[in-house]
């Protein structure tokens, strides 16, 4: 895009420009530090709650404060810092926050109850169906964060398998492929199935759904052609009832598991 400004203008927004350059590695380097700053506290936070409490809610401005910095994938996944380039400490940082979104889901769960069998059972999908109606945007957010979080992981993985040919890796890191690949397109397909999953409001739905769209041909490279298949297949009525804002998302995990070739990371699923 262009604009038709004046010279004095030109030069302000030249020196701008100079100035954003020069903070910005700073910024995205801060958002490293926010994430871990603000998972720590979030950590406590929901460690402190007691089976008779409630865990932090988005609706406390502190507590979205804090989900701003944990969820916000798309501007932390851009920080130019050593450790995001380290396999080990990203899946690190994925783990808590995974450890959060099952903290949220998993929510007093480990309660005793004077029941057994069929009637524990029940019990525990009750709670499971309170913590949804209770929870549902914390995980939402935290869900959506670890498809933003898998996705880094997979150009990290991507990378270093393209150092060299397909016939020169090992059997052992071929199994370390394949077991990564899945991991991740399980995760992946857990979060779009969600879309036919009555519990999850539509808003909840979009986050999720936005964040698998956004990565879905990363995700698709992973899985051989017969798993997109069978996925594709799974997805065959979830346009029933749909809400209409969903739609795009869905049309474009849809596109991205209809591509039939096998290359990259698939090979060794």
């Amino acid at each position: 895009m262009s604009f038709l400004i004046s010279t004095p203008l030109r030069r302000l927004g030249r020196l701008f420009c100079l100035s954003s350059a020069l903070v910005a590695p700073a910024a995205w380097a801060d958002s490293y530090t926010d994430f871990q700053q603000a998972a720590t506290r979030l950590e406590a936070m929901v460690a402190a709650s007691t089976a008779d409490g409630s865990l932090p809610r988005l609706a406390d401005p502190g507590v979205a404060a804090l989900f701003a910095q944990v969820a916000d994938g798309p501007r932390l996944f851009q920080a130019p810092v050593a450790a995001l380039q380290d396999m080990n400490q990203s899946v690190a940082l994925c783990e808590r926050a995974t450890n959060l979104g099952k903290a949220y889901y998993t929510f007093g769960l480990q309660r005793p109850l004077l029941l057994s069998g069929a009637e524990l059972q029940q019990a525990r999908r009750e709670q499971v169906t309170q913590n949804l109606a209770n929870y549902g945007d914390e995980m939402a957010a935290l869900f959506a964060f670890g498809v933003h979080c898998h996705a880094h992981l997979i150009g990290l993985m991507e990378a270093e398998f393209s150092t060299q040919p397909a016939q020169d890796v090992s059997g052992a890191e071929r199994m370390r492929a394949r077991a990564f690949s899945k991991g991740s397109s399980t995760m992946f397909a857990n979060v779009v199935q969600f879309v036919q999953v009555p519990f999850w409001n539509v808003a909840q739905k979009k986050v999720m759904l936005a964040a698998a769209a956004q990565h879905a041909t990363a995700n698709a490279n992973l899985m051989a052609p017969p798993l997109r298949e069978r996925m594709l297949t799974s997805l065959a009525e979830a346009d029933k009832d749909l809400d209409p804002t969903l739609a795009p998302a869905l049309a474009t995990i849809r596109q991205a598991l209809a591509v039939t070739s096998c290359t990259g990371l698939c090979q060794y699923y």
